[in-house]
Parts: structure tokens; C-alpha cells; sequence
């Protein structure tokens, strides 16, 4: 009996044993899960801890931003000081104010040039009344002479005055038919005639009083030579 005892002790002492030793290693377990995930937990928090870059002013240069994972102790940041990059952006800006300013003040100058230069002043119109250009006058002629054989014929209406060319033909023009009443000295003109016509036909108006006729020859130098001069009674046009 008492080694049944000793026996059932022993074995009830090793169950104890195994129970203690199966606790235990449930105790190790546990502990190093929950120190695996409060690594894990570390980890995340430093791995979410980063820089976030300062916000880049206008014209300003790019700065450089900082991947690396900070330590834990919070997700403030850092960014560098761009004073210098301010400083020559707002001097960039100046200049450009500055030539835009300049390249304005040409712009107004060249149109107030141009507007000045293209001024047009109207001409005058040429007057209607303005004399004609003078022609110049044909070289004189080596002979000039007056009609020949002139005389006057008696027909219904009055009377037909007839002439014949002078032997100095070249140069003529014409010939004029002219009356001056009872011999006063005024000469009235009554027809002016081409080169190839030799009578002119005259009216009498009148009984009383009487006339003279002359026939004259009409040059291309400006030349006019009379002819004898007639005379028949009464008045004549």
C-alpha cells in the first residue's frame, strides 16, 4: 500500500511538473508575441515618421527634402531657411518689371514717331483758270508774201471774194478775210479760211456808206502778210 502511495505521488508530482513546464512555455509564447508586435508596432510608428517638404515659394529654388525615417517621438518636420532663393527671385521680378516698363515707354515713343513722320500735307489742286503752257514757235520761214489776184465778184446774196496762193506757199496755214467799214482803220474779222480754200463769201447789209476788204496770208511761224487791199460801195458783213 504504501508503495502504491509512493507511486501515485510520484506520478501526480510529474503531471505537476509537466503542467508547470506546459505553463511556462505558454508564458514564453505569449511574451514573445506580444514583444513581436509591439517591434512591429515601433517599426510602423518609426516608418511612418518622415520628413513632409516645406511648400516652395515662387521663383525660388527647389530644396531638398529628406527621405530618411526620423526616430519616433512625432511627425513634426524640418525645412531648410530660402532666403537666398527669395532674395533673387524678387530680384528677378524687379528686372522683368523693369524691362517691361522700358520696352513700354519705346513702344509709346515709336507711335508718337511714326504719327509725327506720317503728317501728309495735302498738295493744291491746279487752278482751272491757270494760263496754258506756251507753245514754242516753229522756226521762222525764208519767204512770207500776201495773196495774189484778189478781187471781189457781185452774186445774188452779196458778194464772193477770191485770191490766189502766193509763189511763197510753204508754211501757210490759212488765210483771213477781213472788213473795214467806209475806211475808218478797224478791221473786222469775218472768216479765217484753211490753206486750201481761196474765196469767202460776204453780205451786204446796207446801201449806204461803203467797205474795204483785205485778204491776208497766215504763216506757220506766226507770220501774216495782207494783200492788196479793195473797196465796194455800200455795207458789208
Amino acid at each position: 500500500m504504501a508503495a502504491k502511495k509512493k507511486a501515485a505521488k510520484r506520478s501526480t508530482a510529474k503531471r505537476s511538473t509537466a503542467k508547470r513546464s506546459t505553463a511556462k512555455r505558454s508564458v514564453k509564447k505569449s511574451a514573445k508575441k506580444s514583444s513581436a508586435k509591439k517591434s512591429a508596432k515601433r517599426s510602423t510608428r518609426s516608418a511612418t515618421n518622415y520628413s513632409i517638404p516645406a511648400v516652395p515659394i515662387s521663383g525660388s529654388s527647389r530644396t531638398s527634402i529628406s527621405s530618411m525615417p526620423k526616430s519616433s517621438g512625432g511627425s513634426s518636420y524640418t525645412s531648410r531657411p530660402a532666403s537666398k532663393s527669395s532674395g533673387s527671385s524678387n530680384g528677378i521680378v524687379v528686372a522683368v518689371a523693369v524691362g517691361i516698363l522700358i520696352l513700354g515707354i519705346l513702344v509709346v515713343s515709336r507711335n508718337s514717331s511714326s504719327s509725327d513722320s506720317t503728317t501728309v500735307t495735302p498738295t493744291p489742286a491746279a487752278s482751272e483758270s491757270a494760263a496754258p503752257t506756251e507753245q514754242p514757235s516753229a522756226a521762222p520761214l525764208a519767204a512770207h508774201e500776201p495773196p495774189v489776184g484778189i478781187v471781189s465778184l457781185y452774186n445774188a446774196t452779196g458778194a464772193t471774194v477770191n485770191w490766189k496762193t502766193p509763189a511763197a506757199s510753204e508754211g501757210i496755214t490759212g488765210y483771213n478775210v477781213e472788213l473795214s467799214a467806209n475806211g475808218n482803220g478797224s478791221w473786222v474779222l469775218v472768216a479765217t479760211v484753211p490753206a486750201t480754200q481761196f474765196k469767202q463769201q460776204i453780205t451786204k447789209t446796207d446801201d449806204a456808206g461803203w467797205a474795204q476788204v483785205k485778204v491776208s496770208t497766215v504763216y506757220s511761224d506766226g507770220e501774216v502778210v495782207a494783200g492788196k487791199v479793195h473797196g465796194l460801195p455800200g455795207s458789208w458783213s
